[in-house]
């Protein structure tokens, strides 16, 4: 049975705790994609699963609150940040009382952090996904021989007479929606988890609360009707994430002209951040768009006793 007292000095994360938790972010030189502010306000909630956050001697720590058939359980999302190492034991204890179990586990840590603290007793590591991670100022030339299957992807889209492109506004809300349905309704076989729906559709209702910095989207239109788009934003100095893409398949290229969009307002950072893939078809699509390197998560999971 869940020990409820181990919740004390957390609260649910919410828009106020955005500028707290990006100087603590600031402080480290992470690039696992789940460390993006919106998706973790967008995807908490509370009958289902919920962010908590906390600060714990210097470091901002979040944590998971997930609700299972078993009952709730109490995960360490993140590393603490900054890291430090005696926080995060005390973090993991937090955890193993409320969960009242031998083990406790921190969800998702990037390949630079796992070194720092697979030597804590009673750790063991497991890989959870790669990620892709891109220059955002290649597109603006798409020079040399591996940009040649994007390009032509490209021209497909930029041929077009009836492409409009548009900042996204509370006006599309709507056809983005009918279009979301639509993409689901045709790839849901493809995909085991509909939480990337969840959170789609919260940020298509929410996205003005942020500032452009944070989360910005674009809109595509094709003859006048909406089929793609997408969210992107600052992820940390530096790094910026690329958060949601939708894209109606049956226009060929119109998804890498979707991302070429959103790279364009990211010229200004070093990286990229386009997430994992799930499927063959996203492997092939996010290759095409060419990668500078790939960017391992791990799950660290400690038992004592």
């Amino acid at each position: 049975m869940a020990d409820e007292s181990a919740l004390s000095g957390l609260r649910s994360i919410s828009l106020d705790d955005l500028t707290l938790y990006k100087a603590a972010l600031n402080q480290s030189k992470r690039i696992c994609w789940q460390h993006y502010f919106p998706f973790l306000y967008l995807f908490s909630r509370k009958d289902h699963s919920e962010f908590l956050i906390s600060e714990e001697g210097g470091s901002v720590c979040i944590y998971w609150l997930s609700q299972e058939e078993s009952g709730p359980n109490l995960h360490l999302f993140l590393l603490p940040m900054p890291m430090n190492v005696a926080v995060l034991k005390n973090c993991l204890d937090r955890c193993r009382d409320f969960n009242n179990s031998k083990k406790a586990a921190v969800r998702m840590v990037d390949e630079g952090d796992v070194g720092v603290i697979s030597s804590l007793e009673g750790a063991s590591t497991v890989q959870v996904c790669s990620e892709y991670i891109y220059d955002p100022k290649f597109y603006r030339t798409l020079a040399g021989q591996k940009a040649r299957d994007l390009a032509h992807n490209l021209n497909r889209v930029k041929k077009r007479e009836d492409v409009e492109v548009k900042y996204y506004g509370a006006e599309d809300e709507s056809a983005c929606l009918a279009l979301l349905d639509e993409w689901w309704e045709m790839q849901k076989n493809k995909y085991e988890n509909l939480e990337y729906q969840r959170y789609t559709k919260a940020c298509l209702k929410k996205a003005s609360q942020f500032d452009k910095t944070d989360l910005f989207g674009k809109v595509i239109l094709v003859d006048g009707k909406v089929c793609s788009f997408g969210f992107a934003g600052e992820m940390r100095k530096g790094l910026a994430n690329l958060f949601i893409a939708y894209s109606d398949h049956n226009i060929k290229g119109l998804n890498y002209f979707l991302y070429y969009q959103l790279f364009q307002d990211l010229e200004g950072y070093a990286l990229a951040n386009g997430s994992r893939a799930d499927t063959p078809g996203g492997v092939f699509a996010k290759e095409v768009l060419c990668p500078v390197s790939m960017h391992g998560v791990y799950r660290i999971v400690q038992r004592l006793g």
